[in-house]
């Protein structure tokens, strides 16, 4: 029998299977006069999240230049994408996580071997995550390790493998594409796929929670600088106080024909819990954001009912367990005795 080289001592792309993620229609009942609504089911990706397309090509621009490990900064998706991938081609992994990232993320990172940091006030507090980064990047120059951030001005080979997002849509023509922003990565990868791609050019709008509006602020008070701001939100993923990629963000929002949409922390809670019991679709807060501006863009006549759009679906609800409790517990389990039980189904399916 053959025995397979080790992928890694190859000159092959990563890859856990990443991308061409399921395009789900929404519900009828929840689409009052909306038009046609479609999930991108990102949250279908390996690791759970929309990361995997950009540690995919992350990693593999690490093997061809022969790095052997690496460090990085994450909310929670990034490291756990980063350290499935390392695990599979024995990469040494550090990651730096700030105190409240989500215990199902940080399992994840653990679980495949990653070395976890966590540095109080990082993400949420502007000046703490600028010292964090500036000594990485010292430590990342003297040491000679790759410091992987999902942000064009720190990966721009990893953020390419992001960009095909856009060519996986580009065969529906959306008029409209919903996209969660934190630090502005994403969404700057998603219109620089659709500017490649050519053809129809959709609106691609940009939803951030109100406790941390860096690009939308800047949209909706006509300035073309990103200010740095308190991160007040509860939104795990899209607490990014500073400007990583928010100012490429700002510049293709403008140029693109988009919108800057704000919404609070409890309208991605209700989007949330929407999409678990209506659409059957199992999402993390920051996964469910794009849905929770979709619903505020139409209520504010932005969608006509002709018109067909897009939701981004970032991650996967396993991400956040704590943010799922409440939605699970209004359908309490029951507990019946064998004698009940006849009575109780019955009951149940009333």
């Amino acid at each position: 029998m053959r025995i397979q080289e080790h992928p890694a001592q190859r000159n092959v792309p990563a890859t856990l299977g990443e991308g061409n993620t399921p395009l789900v229609s929404a519900v009828a009942q929840n689409v009052p006069s909306g038009g046609e609504l479609f999930f991108k089911l990102e949250n279908c990706n390996p690791t759970g999240s929309y990361k995997d397309r950009f540690v995919a090509a992350q990693v593999t621009h690490m093997l061809q230049v022969g790095d052997t490990a690496c460090m990085a900064t994450s909310s929670g998706n990034t490291g756990s994408a980063l350290a499935a991938y390392c695990a599979r081609y024995q990469l040494r992994c550090v990651i730096l996580v700030n105190q409240d990232a989500p215990g199902g993320k940080l399992a994840q990172m653990q679980a495949h071997g990653a070395r976890v940091l966590r540095v109080p006030q990082f993400v949420s507090n502007a000046q703490v995550t600028a010292a964090v980064f500036s000594l990485l990047q010292e430590l990342s120059a003297s040491l000679h390790v790759p410091l992987v951030v999902s942000a064009y001005r720190y990966c721009p080979e990893g953020m390419q493998g992001v960009e095909a997002i856009a060519h996986e849509l580009a065969s529906i023509a959306p008029d409209h594409v919903f996209i969660p922003v934190g630090g502005g990565g994403l969404y700057s990868a998603v219109v620089k796929g659709f500017c490649a791609a050519g053809g129809k050019m959709p609106r691609i709008h940009a939803v951030q929670p109100e406790g941390c509006q860096t690009v939308v602020s800047a949209f909706l008070n006509g300035s073309r600088r990103i200010e740095e701001v308190e991160s007040r939100t509860r939104i795990s993923g899209l607490s990014v106080p500073a400007d990583i990629d928010a100012s490429r963000a700002l510049e293709l929002l403008l140029r693109c024909g988009g919108s800057g949409i704000a919404v609070s922390d409890a309208e991605v809670f209700t989007a949330q819990g929407i999409l678990m019991e209506q659409e059957g679709i199992y999402a993390e807060p920051a996964g469910a954001t794009a849905f929770a501006g979709w619903r505020r863009a139409v209520k504010a006549g932005k969608v006509r009912e002709n018109e067909r759009s897009v939701c981004l679906v970032t991650g996967h609800g396993f991400k956040d367990p704590a943010s799922v409790e409440s939605v699970a517990a209004r359908h309490q389990a029951v507990t019946a005795p064998l004698e009940c039980l006849r009575e109780t189904v019955c009951q149940l399916l009333k």
